[in-house]
């Protein structure tokens, strides 16, 4: 079993990973389970399946304890990485913005989530506004 702490979006989650007695192993993202396939060097393994979720496509997966982590999919849609309620939007339409520049904020579980640029460019579209809802994978900014 190892155990990695990994940060996407500015959210913190603990990302565990069992091999299976059967085949493949089964990692687990905060509370989360999925059945993957792990390729790489007999001290490296990589995620080579990761789940096809929304909300989990741009969580980077450290190969090692303290390696660098994947870089997200920078595809310029930010998602809700996990349920809860936006607190602030530090953007709006037309602003430029820069990867890691964080864009609004995310109450979830009491705790404050900085939710971060994917990508360089200039916000297109905000879905959601100050008090909102959000739902896990809900489309929250498209930076185009």
């Amino acid at each position: 079993m190892a155990t990695y702490k990994v940060k996407s979006q500015g959210v913190e989650y603990t990302v565990t990973i069992v091999d299976k007695a059967t085949g493949g192993s089964l990692v687990t993202i905060d509370d989360r389970e999925f059945d993957v396939k792990l390729s790489g060097g007999d001290t490296d393994p990589a995620v080579s399946s990761r789940p096809t979720a929304p909300a989990w496509r741009s969580i980077p997966m450290a190969s090692t304890p303290g390696a660098s982590a994947v870089a997200p999919i920078g595809d310029g849609k930010i998602v809700a990485p996990i349920s809860g309620t936006i607190i602030s939007v530090d953007v709006k339409v037309g602003d430029s913005v820069s990867v890691d520049q964080v864009v609004l904020k995310l109450e979830a579980m009491k705790m404050e989530n900085d939710i971060t640029a994917t990508v360089s460019g200039t916000v297109k579209e905000i879905a959601v506004s100050e008090g909102s809802d959000t739902s896990t994978g809900q489309l929250l900014m498209t930076i185009g």
